[in-house]
């Protein structure tokens, strides 16, 4: 029996067939979902317009059988717009051989998993991802994955896009930071390069939010006075539960994210100081209330007020720590809780982070790194890029006489950092009293009351600079939408000349100003530059070339003078709090604007009581409530992303692909990981699971059968692969009761499984239950033809000659000159004419 059936392979994709709309697909990747709407009209029902969107580059995983890309291929494309669909290995191929992606087009591409980073080159993704116009869909075979082969390669393109996408944002200088960096103009008032080389010879302990953290902070404690401790932001709440406080905590990132994920370190008390980058996020930026050294450039155009400041190192904020430990002059740098890598059982954070809280994450691509301990730990693709570019940094600080230390044994081996577990970590003898060096060092700044003044004074005059590019992107604009005739021709080469002009006047009068503006407008910009269509532009396109060209300059303009506009009022707002007879009413107004509901710390310190009616201690009342209530809300976005990740959905093909490849470690870990996750009863089903993968995996059969009955005496959305491990094992150990008994199950739930069912009858000798069910699976899926071979064999060792020959006739009407068929229907037709033996 074991060298007829094998379930593992046999029907992985299922048969080809065909629905009442005339749909062609694999009954196995799509199952039931075409059969009340054909392709086109479920298509259409599902994407909408998200396909047929201008100038955008498509990443789709999975065709759906290439019913998808076909399609589109029967639709009109739209303009520049180009689709790269992503198929697994034996799903590819099984495509090709039925010829079912359709006809060649220059737009449309299908890969495998190793070749579709070739493809991206090939489409000029850099265009695309400089406009911000990639997306990754899942196709509906995808976002079901029947076969357990999509999920793994879903996670995979989308953390890899996600790593395009922050690259080609930072090479453009994105929007966002030179956005934050003017929001953030008005409080950026001590630039780091105040603490350059104030440390020299001294150590400092890095503290990240990695796993090994945990074991780490008991030894910071220990050891608090003898090393300065720097602080990723992200890591503040599990400071302050461990009665910890850095000397120095660190953020750079810009996005709202960035603040769900730091909130807490805004309860850190006045001793600590915050190091940030001129670009992080206003809301963390703007609340602090202590001192806040800012790193790189205050303004993103030429100005006196642009010190030469130390600048952060990226792309993570552990790189800046780094970076700054070096130039404060730190000889000794010891990095806690940055692995880089994930725990076995999936953790990626510390204990109390919104990850760990979460559940460990299930959604696991196999991607692995060697550790500090000699074994493989799991990791994602921006933490791969991490260790390298950590590596690089480490290497360069070492040759410059730093010694950099990791103290876990799970963290990530990295190129220059020595491994060196704490208890053999050599410390300064002597205390540092980083309040007096701070206080040296801030004594040599001078007029920082005059500060605001000039920030005015620098907003002032960038003001008037955009205002004039705007009003001349206007009028270039009307005069060139009215110097075309009709058919493209210039009609007045003196609007040309004028035109001209206006082009000198943004190189050379506003040149510094202009180019800040193309940055508001780049998208457009690039869309100008390098056109996706390789198509020669008409004439009225030619016309609208320019109507785009200056309405790019007027958009980029519009953001940056509203952007302007409201750091100017922020400034008015911090010039108020210096005031002897502040309008509270203003900086009310000004703090609710910017939601930096924490401002009011500041008032309490400055002001007291004794300057506020009872309608502004009312005012101040109720800024501090809201200030509490957003900082102690763990309901956050990030929050949300945290339990995607540890979604339990994701268990199942995870265990299966680790089944599949016969990765008893990481099952083991798998199952360890369940067992930390907070819903306990849902995880039961998947727990079950992994526990038959195990026993089978070390030739646990009896065990490995319990633990599948109970996922069958379950029920729900695992009893299809409980059956079919059930009835693997019966097969596998010939035992042809219990492979009976779950294949029939298995084909009342997936007719995929008849033809397997009806293979065991016939080995039983129970032969007319077994041309049963194959005449069943034939009803459901009549094009079948490898199965109405089966049939037809059967039928013949059975001497039913006639059934034999209908089904070979069947056989032959839908593929005349089936080689197979017509030599089983002359050797049927022997056996008839001589009798039986």
């Amino acid at each position: 029996m074991t060298e007829t059936i094998d379930l593992a392979d046999e029907q992985a994709l299922g048969p080809l067939v065909a629905n009442a709309f005339g749909d062609r697909y694999f009954f196995n990747l799509n199952r039931h979902a075409f059969d009340k709407l054909g392709a086109a009209a479920l298509f259409e029902t599902k994407f909408g317009d998200l396909l047929f969107r201008e100038n955008e580059l498509n990443i789709i995983v999975g065709t759906d059988s290439g019913l998808l890309l076909r399609y589109l291929l029967s639709k009109p494309l739209p303009k520049g717009t180009r689709y790269l669909f992503i198929e697994p290995d034996r799903v590819l191929q099984a495509l090709r051989i039925h010829d079912l992606l359709g006809e060649a087009n220059e737009r449309i591409a299908c890969a495998g998993p190793e070749e579709w980073l070739r493809m991206l080159q090939k489409f000029k993704a850099a265009d695309y991802f400089y406009i911000d116009a990639v997306k990754s869909v899942n196709a509906l075979c995808a976002q079901d994955d029947f076969i357990d082969e999509y999920a793994e390669l879903s996670w995979h393109v989308a953390e890899v896009l996600s790593q395009f996408n922050w690259r080609y944002s930072a090479e453009l200088g994105s929007e966002a930071f030179i956005a934050r960096q003017i929001a953030n103009a008005p409080d950026n008032r001590l630039p780091a390069k105040l603490m350059a080389k104030a440390f020299s010879g001294k150590t400092v302990a890095i503290l990240a939010g990695g796993p090994s953290l945990d074991q780490a902070l008991p030894w910071v404690i220990q050891h608090r006075q003898q090393c300065v401790v720097f602080a990723v932001s992200r890591i503040s709440r599990q400071l302050l539960a461990a009665g910890i406080e850095p000397d120095f905590v660190f953020s750079v990132d810009p996005t709202d994210l960035s603040f769900d994920i730091s909130k807490e370190m805004l309860n850190f008390s006045e001793k600590t100081v915050f190091v940030c980058s001129y670009h992080t996020v206003p809301t963390l930026v703007s609340q602090w209330a202590g001192i806040m050294l800012y790193l790189g450039a205050r303004f993103p155009w030429q100005s006196d007020l642009n010190s030469n400041n130390l600048s952060s190192a990226g792309p993570t904020v552990t790189n800046t720590a780094l970076n700054m430990a070096y130039e404060f002059g730190f000889s000794q740098i010891i990095l806690c809780g940055v692995d880089l890598c994930f725990t076995r059982e999936g953790f990626t954070h510390a204990r109390g982070s919104d990850e760990q809280l979460a559940g460990p994450r299930f959604n696991l691509t196999s991607l692995q790194v060697e550790t500090n301990g000699g074994y493989l730990a799991p990791t994602s693709c921006d933490f791969a890029q991490a260790i390298q570019s950590l590596g690089r940094q480490a290497h360069l600080l070492s040759r410059n006489g730093c010694r950099i230390v990791n103290v876990a044994e799970g963290a990530a081996k990295i190129e220059a950092v020595e491994y060196r577990p704490l208890d053999l970590l050599q410390l300064d003898a002597e205390p540092v009293d980083v309040g007096a060096v701070l206080a040296e060092r801030l004594a040599l700044i001078s007029d920082l009351n005059r500060d605001l003044d000039k920030v005015h004074a620098e907003l002032k005059r960038a003001q008037h600079q955009v205002r004039a590019i705007a009003k001349l992107a206007a009028n270039a604009r009307q005069i060139n939408d009215a110097m075309y005739q009709s058919e493209g021709t210039v009609v007045s080469f003196k609007d040309k000349k004028s035109l001209d002009q206006i082009e000198k006047k943004f190189k050379r009068e506003h040149r510094q100003y202009s180019r800040l503006v193309k940055k508001f407008g780049i998208r457009s910009f690039i869309k100008l530059a390098k056109p996706f269509d390789d198509e020669e532009w008409s004439a009225e396109e030619a016309r609208q070339l320019g109507n785009v060209y200056y309405d790019a300059y007027a958009e980029g303009a519009n953001k940056l003078l509203n952007l302007i506009d409201a750091a100017i009022d922020r400034v008015s707002a911090r010039r108020q709090e210096q005031s002897e007879h502040p309008d509270f009413a203003l900086m009310l107004e000004q703090a609710k604007k910017d939601r930096s509901y924490g401002r009011v710390k500041l008032w309490r310190r400055k002001f007291g009581g004794g300057l506020l009616s009872a309608e502004f201690a009312d005012a101040f009342a109720e800024m501090e409530r809201r200030y509490m209530e957003v900082l102690t809300d763990r309901n956050t976005k990030h929050m949300a992303r945290a339990k995607s990740h540890s979604n339990l959905a994701a268990v199942k093909h995870r265990a299966g692909l680790l089944f599949k490849h016969r990765k008893l470690a990481e099952l083991q870990d798998l199952l360890a990981a369940l067992g930390k996750h907070e819903r306990q009863q849902e995880a039961d089903c998947y727990r079950f699971l992994i526990e038959g993968y195990l026993a089978e995996l070390q030739d646990r059969p009896e065990d490995a059968l319990d633990a599948y009955q109970r996922l069958v005496d379950l029920g729900g959305g695992l009893l299809e692969e409980a059956l079919a491990r059930i009835a693997a094992i019966g097969v596998n150990h010939e035992d042809d009761q219990t492979a009976r008994l779950a294949l029939e199950c298995l084909s009342q739930l997936n007719p995929v499984y008849l033809p397997l069912y009806a293979e065991i009858q016939r080995l039983q000798h129970d032969v007319v239950a077994a041309i049963d069910s194959y005449a069943a699976y034939i009803e459901q899926f009549p094009q079948d033809v490898l199965v109405q071979m089966k049939l037809a064999a059967l039928y013949g060792e059975c001497r039913i000659y006639d059934g034999a020959d209908l089904m070979l006739d069947y056989v032959l009407q839908q593929q005349p000159g089936h080689e197979p068929a017509l030599a089983l229907k002359q050797r049927l037709a022997e056996l008839r004419a001589t009798g039986p033996d």
